[in-house]
């Protein structure tokens, strides 16, 4: 796999093509070229990953800031279907990281959907990023394949370059699944550290599961940020996760 920087006008169109075929859009736009480039021009990073000549990835920031702090905000990163649980996405979020620090960032940021745990898993368990502050049906309603139906709510990740991931060793179980896909009816928060059970896959032909999810997870983690608490690790079984919290003084934040 080679990941670079995109340089050329046809390199600029396939993104725009992966961005559709990736996920599924139909009357959401991609990034558009002129725009790509602009970025790319000024202080963003447009990459792509090759397999041999054939572009099969890429990754999108650009500049953030939060009064005097600087961070790259990573808007889109992702790959083709078919090179997908192959390292592919890992070495193109890895790569990105190394390219940020080299620009003079020590922090990257992005967004994901905690209700789609595999990408929970990749982002903050394989990662080592942070994730906090919610945000609620954030894009609005989205027309997608991944998304449609279901209100855009997402969480931020924060990866810190030049900090190390603190493991957590011991937690408490705060929501466990019990009647499998259903949510937990139970939710208590107690503890330093604590985690709540989601399912892996959770069906995009069943609305209203996911619907009921989206709520379950919602009410839950906002009422964990409330109190303090950071996702700092998701550890992945057969047909779940657990997303781990700690309070934000047992992570030094």
């Amino acid at each position: 796999m080679e990941i670079k920087r995109v340089e050329t006008v046809e390199e600029y169109k396939v993104v725009e093509d992966l961005q559709r075929d990736i996920w599924g859009m139909v009357e959401e736009p991609p990034v558009p070229l002129p725009l790509m480039v602009a970025l790319n021009s000024n202080g963003g990073l447009v990459e792509i990953a090759k397999d041999g000549e054939r572009i099969v990835g890429f990754s999108l920031a650009f500049p953030g800031r939060e009064g005097d702090y600087r961070y790259l905000y990573s808007h889109m990163a992702g790959v083709l279907e078919e090179y997908r649980n192959r390292n592919f996405g890992y070495g193109i979020k890895m790569h990105q990281f190394e390219e940020a620090a080299k620009m003079g960032y020590s922090e990257v940021r992005w967004t994901f959907d905690p209700m789609k745990a595999r990408n929970a898993f990749f982002n903050v368990g394989k990662l080592g990023a942070l994730a906090y502050d919610y945000k609620i049906n954030y894009y609005g309603i989205m027309r997608s394949k991944e998304n449609e139906g279901v209100e855009s709510d997402r969480i931020e990740a924060h990866k810190f370059l030049n900090r190390k991931k603190v493991t957590i060793d011991e937690f408490e179980i705060a929501a466990k699944i019990t009647d499998y896909p259903a949510p937990w009816g139970e939710f208590k928060i107690r503890g330093n550290s604590l985690a709540i059970e989601v399912p892996l896959d959770l069906g995009r032909n069943d609305l209203d599961l996911a619907k009921k999810w989206r709520l379950s997870l919602r009410n839950a983690i906002t009422s964990l940020e409330r109190k303090h608490y950071v996702m700092s690790d998701v550890i992945k079984n057969q047909n779940s996760v657990y997303m781990l919290f700690a309070l934000r003084t047992v992570l030094g934040l």
